[in-house]
């Protein structure tokens, strides 16, 4: 049976693997989606600048144009709201790190589950569209400011360049600043009930306090390990 979230949104499949291409996207196909694809970074774009798709999963190695390339085009004005996952054969803490700085969504390491495959892509248009009607426009702790309606986040004068899981992340810690907020919390308000194998909210956290908690800045952003995380100004 296709799935009643997927069912008629368009996706975007970029993978150089023509035999795990068909497999993805019979797959999906068969859950509702409907997916056209490209083998190529350089073919991508052209489709990208061709139509508009609900989301792009897009394998890290290609030839040509490399993935986090392709990512980073993207972001910079092809499609700068496009939700991503990224399908990668590295799952080092600096190659996760490297993806989300260049503006993908969600990773999901090979060899993987095509279920988990669609339980990912869901979760991320999901959580797209909930982002798209914010309840208000700005959200304030300490010297923190986000900017809900601008996509826009400062802390003091400094403008943070955040992933977009690191502005899901950081807007739930605002709304709760200053109350720890409980993983289990973060985990459902990201990916809903169909959680990640690997620990990928770790790495989005990692990411977030190098943005919000640089070198010669208070700490903001607490580990509380075992329970949570929360927006609270510690010591300078």
């Amino acid at each position: 049976m296709p799935s009643q979230t997927a069912a008629a949104l368009p996706l975007l499949l970029v993978e150089d693997d023509a035999d795990l291409a068909a497999t993805v996207e019979e797959y999906l196909i068969r859950r509702g989606w409907e997916v056209e694809y490209a083998a190529n970074g350089a073919r991508a774009l052209a489709m990208l600048l061709d139509r508009s798709y609900a989301l792009m999963v897009l394998d890290q190695r290609l030839p040509g144009i490399h993935g986090l390339d392709l990512c980073r085009r993207v972001r910079s004005g092809v499609a700068p709201q496009l939700p991503i996952l990224m399908l990668t054969a590295a799952d080092a803490l600096e190659d996760r790190l490297a993806g989300f700085a260049a503006g993908v969504d969600d990773y999901l390491v090979k060899p993987f589950a095509l279920a988990e495959l669609a339980a990912r892509l869901t979760a991320l248009v999901r959580r797209s569209s909930e982002g798209r009607a914010p309840a208000e426009p700005l959200l304030r702790y300490a010297d923190v400011e986000m900017d809900l309606s601008l996509r826009e986040v400062r802390r003091g004068e400094r403008l943070l360049e955040l992933t977009r899981m690191g502005f899901t992340i950081l807007e739930l810690l605002l709304r709760r600043a200053p109350a720890v907020v409980p993983r289990s919390d973060l985990e459902r308000h990201l990916w809903g009930e169909e959680l990640p194998g690997s620990d990928a909210l770790r790495t989005h956290i990692h990411a977030l306090r190098s943005a919000v908690d640089p070198p010669g800045t208070r700490t903001l952003l607490q580990t509380h390990r075992g329970i949570g995380w929360q927006l609270h100004v510690g010591p300078p």
